[in-house]
């Protein structure tokens, strides 16, 4: 088997270097206004005035063996670690992947198009992955160059490759995914020479598989330009989500233009930091907006938030904005400036920022167009919609929407994509973007950007006010669809909200990340208690598929997939199949379509005749014009280990388990006009209705009787002991007590609400370093889902903000005062600070230098959540930020301690010597001293927890 790509195959490989490219060729035309850059293809053919030279060599080691989505490894620290090694063409060092065990330096050149490129075709790769599959391919190298800055100063930084690299001691987070839209940092510079590291991981998902696996990674390094015209704010051009024209109207009113606040603290004002802390140094609040149009016609501009747009040192802002205007007329190419009037917080100056021209596309109706919309987060995204051929809706039923989800790498415009569904005789087709073309694998906040795209839809932008009436939408009655990586988002869905669907009609999709790009060769695992590894493969295994086919009982389902394919082998597909038809008790019930010589993407893999028939026969409005959603089994079951990410079967929604982040399950078995349901680890469930339900005169749980069906029923049915039986319960009182689906964990739920970060306004120490950490996050939630975040004070957090928002605080007690006023409440007292500046859980203590802790907790009114960061010391609070898992697959529960055998998970390697008592160094999960799930009241629980 040797797969050539990990999202598109061939085709994704190619959209990422082209990614990698563009976002090269845009950051410099952003940046380079007099055009001194000279672009030839996308390549960078010569560097600009202002531009850094990066090394024309690096000292290089490797390949080391690395896991897939691992963190905290490294496995040179036993020996001092890679930034205390010298250069030696003798001295060797210990690696499985290499012929003999043992792995040496080497000089790797930068190339023209200033792109660094390693492979290792000494390594026998093909030997290697016979037994061991895609494991086998994934590694890691060291890199280090030294570069010399002529002029100090203010500096963007970006790197498309990789997931984080390092300047001297300063860590960055990187590209590593390759996306357009900016990725740079910023950091003050000196004059003279800086050391870069970069720690580079082949990814199978996204590198690809081919043989020799090739590292290949690309950065930038500018002045910034702070001048009186832009006053320290950085527009990023490519960034900017413009709406589309139907006719003479805007298709939808929402827009985003994307800045960079630039202006940081220099060493030389670093000491009056403390003070100017307090005043928003460098702070600036967008406050208005004003358009026009190139005619110069004015356009009515607002900034559709709430909430005030401040935009901290360092970070990136998508600035959403409303836009309304009036008929345009259809002979003007239309295109648009804007003025952002901004104020800096700490002088009260105001200035304006003019910025465009921007160019309305046109469509005319039936094609398939562009609708943008405000997002959870109020972050400005885009989906695009196809209308049906006729009118689909009366009043019996509106339209069905096919949800069509794209594949990792692909942009959810592009025409190749929206041309793989034909256009539906009586059905929208709804292309969400995810967020961005990788998206989290439609888990979280893609899956919450597909509920949104749905309610933009919902108002039916830029269809005619003659169709409106008719082609009205639905959203409960979708087709899940989707190739690749959105094949298995069509799986998740159809296995995670099965009440919603119609059918599912997947195609090469994969069942799960660690079946996909398998996890079993991550190198803490030889570290790792087995209890620890099975906590923490808890906190992604909610999106594990197969765990949840018995939740697709009934659903009509036909897979599609090439035989041949080799990026996602047919086994996924045939897998679920199988699970499917046995928890139908039907071998036939599910269909694979396999076809014969084909790949992973193939001409009509997704709408050819058998596709599109499937989908015909169930968008039957004549047949049934009620649409009505697919007959219950007999016997059926939902399972789930989150609440939070599972719907319901057959009108049934677990609310709470017993313990969290173990399997729950209902079973129903329906017997005439009675429903039988036996449950597995159910602390609390509820009925929401559904037509399936009409006619249940009575039914019972786990042989407590109620003789009234569920349509009457109370909000939740509670069992709180194991052993009473169940009872109904008419409130929600218990929802501000107890963990509910909208805080329930792990971490990563977190960003599945607008969040905003919590920075210490008088720290004791460290002040640099929550400003950094921040920066980080920030960027962070830009770079993976061009999210919108603020960051706050913490003497600004009062209890509106803390209603509304999931917080990410930065510090424990005796820097944060947020943190202290939430211990002093009792709301974190699930872990206790300690006085010399460590924690406790239960009564293990944690106090030992460079230990470090991220773990969720509960907002003052039990609605919303809090992620607390805190560490022994520096090292520890680096070690704990940067574990905030912004991919998928990143294993972190509900909390998580690390010390000095965890490695820094920004850069995979550390500088120190690691365990001081002699240990192997850091070892990933091997670190791990303290991991789990919080319990229903908030407690720690031997149950689900893990004390080391």
């Amino acid at each position: 088997m040797k797969p050539t790509n990990g999202g598109l195959q061939w085709l994704g490989l190619l959209i990422l270097i082209a990614s990698i490219q563009a976002s090269q060729a845009s950051s410099l035309v952003l940046n380079d206004p007099a055009g001194l850059e000279e672009l030839n293809s996308g390549i960078l053919r010569k560097s600009t005035l202002h531009a850094v030279a990066f090394p024309d060599v690096w000292e290089s080691l490797g390949p080391f063996p690395h896991g897939s989505r691992e963190l905290g490894n490294d496995p040179l620290s036993a020996y001092g670690g890679f930034e205390n090694l010298s250069f030696s063409s003798t001295d060797r060092y210990p690696s499985e992947l290499a012929d003999g065990g043992f792995v040496r330096w080497r000089h790797v050149e930068t190339g023209p198009d200033q792109t660094v490129r390693l492979s290792y075709p000494q390594i026998r790769w093909e030997f290697n992955q016979r037994p061991f599959g895609w494991a086998a391919l994934q590694h890691a190298s060291y890199f280090r160059g030294k570069f010399n800055v002529h002029e100090e100063g203010i500096y963007l930084v970006e790197f498309s490759g990789v997931v984080s690299f390092k300047i001297d001691n300063r860590a960055f987070t990187g590209n590593v995914y390759g996306y357009t839209h900016a990725s740079h940092s910023i950091v003050y510079l000196s004059k003279g020479e800086h050391i870069l590291y970069v720690y580079a991981v082949i990814d199978v998902r996204i590198s690809g598989g081919t043989i020799p696996p090739e590292l290949r990674f690309r950065g930038s390094l500018k002045k910034a330009e702070i001048n009186q015209e832009n006053h320290g704010l950085i527009h990023f051009e490519n960034d900017a989500v413009i709406p589309e024209v139907m006719g003479t109207e805007l298709i939808s009113p929402f827009a985003s233009v994307a800045i960079m606040n630039a202006n940081i603290t220099t060493p030389a004002e670093r000491p009056l930091t403390r003070q100017q802390s307090r005043d928003m140094t460098g702070w600036v609040q967008v406050t208005s907006v004003h358009a026009t149009l190139s005619d110069g016609t004015e356009v009515n501009a607002t900034l559709p938030v709430h909430f005030s747009i401040k935009i901290a040192p360092g970070q990136i802002m998508a600035v959403p904005l409303n836009l309304s205007i009036g008929a345009i007329p259809p002979d003007l190419a239309p295109s648009m400036r804007i003025e952002l009037d901004c104020i800096r917080l700490d002088d009260n100056e105001r200035f304006s920022l003019l910025l465009g021209p921007f160019t309305f596309h046109r469509r005319q109706w039936s094609d398939v167009y562009k609708i943008t919309f405000l997002d959870y987060d109020f972050s400005v995204h885009y989906a695009m919609a196809r209308p049906p051929k006729k009118a689909c809706a009366d009043r019996q039923t509106k339209c069905p929407i096919v949800l069509a989800l794209h594949g990792a790498g692909v942009e959810a415009s592009s025409e190749f994509w929206t041309n793989a569904y034909r256009q539906q005789e009586n059905a929208w087709v709804l292309y969400p973007t995810g967020r961005t073309p990788w998206g989290f694998d439609w888990h979280g906040p893609s899956f919450r950007n597909i509920e949104y795209a749905l309610d933009a839809l919902h108002l039916l932008p830029g269809v005619p006010a003659e169709k409106q009436k008719s082609l009205a939408i639905n959203r409960n009655k979708l087709i899940y669809a989707g190739h690749s990586n959105g094949a298995q988002g069509a799986w998740w869905l159809a296995s995670h909200f099965p009440d919603k669907a119609l059918a599912a009609v997947p195609a090469s999709g994969y069942m799960k990340i660690q079946f996909y790009a398998p996890y079993f060769m991550r190198v803490g695992d030889s570290y790792a208690d087995p209890l620890l590894r099975g906590i923490l493969d808890a906190s992604i295994a909610e999106h594990d598929i197969d765990l949840y086919a018995a939740n697709m009982g009934g659903l009509p389902v036909l897979a599609r997939h090439g035989a041949l394919d080799d990026n996602v082998p047919p086994l996924h597909s045939r897998r679920l199949i199988r699970l499917g038809n046995e928890w139908n008790r039907n071998p036939i019930s599910w269909d694979l379509s396999e076809i014969p010589a084909q790949g992973h993407w193939f001409e009509g893999v997704a709408n050819d005749n058998t596709m599109q028939e499937f989908i015909d026969k169930h968008l039957n409005i004549t047949a049934d014009p009620e649409l009505s959603p697919p007959p219950l089994p007999e016997a059926f079951s939902l399972n789930t280990l989150n609440p939070a990410s599972t719907g319901s079967k057959g009108g049934i929604r677990i609310l709470q388990l017993e313990v969290p982040f173990r399997l729950g399950t209902i079973r129903v078995h329906r017997v005439q006009n009675q429903w039988h349901l036996n449950t597995s680890n159910i602390r609390r469930f509820g009925f929401v209705r559904d037509p399936r339900q009409e006619g249940i005169e009575s039914w019972s749980v786990d042989g407590t009787d109620f003789n009234k069906p569920p349509s009457v029923s109370g909000p939740s049915y509670a069992r709180l002991d194991p052993d009473s039986s169940w009872k109904e319960e008419n409130d929600l009182l218990w929802i501000s007590q107890e963990r509910h689906p909208s805080t329930y964990g792990p971490i990563s739920s977190a960003l599945n609400h607008p969040f905003i970060i919590v920075v210490p306004s008088n720290p004791a120490q460290n002040e640099d370093l929550y400003r950094e950490a921040a920066q980080h996050i920030a960027l962070s939630w830009y770079i993976y889902s061009r999210g919108v975040t603020q960051i706050v004070r913490d003497i600004d957090v009062l209890d509106g903000i803390a209603a509304r928002y999931n917080l990410i605080v930065l510090g424990g007690p005796a820097d944060n005062a947020y943190t202290r006023r939430r211990e002093n409440e009792g709301g974190a007292n699930m872990v206790k600070f300690r006085p010399a500046g460590g924690f406790q859980i239960d009564k293990r203590k944690y106090e030992s230098p460079g230990t470090g802790i991220i773990f969720l907790a509960p907002s003052p009114i039990r609605t919303r959540v809090a992620v607390f960061i805190a560490g022994t010391d520096k090292d520890g609070i680096l070690r704990a930020a940067w574990s905030l898992p912004f991919r998928t697959g990143l294993q972190i529960p509900d909390y998580l301690v690390v010390g000095d055998e965890y490695g820094d998970p920004h850069t995979g390697w550390t500088a120190r010597d690691g365990a001081p008592f002699g240990g192997a160094g850091t070892k990933g999960a091997g670190g791990v001293l303290a991991a789990g799930y919080w319990n229903n009241t908030w407690d720690w629980d031997p149950r689900c927890g893990y004390l080391k």
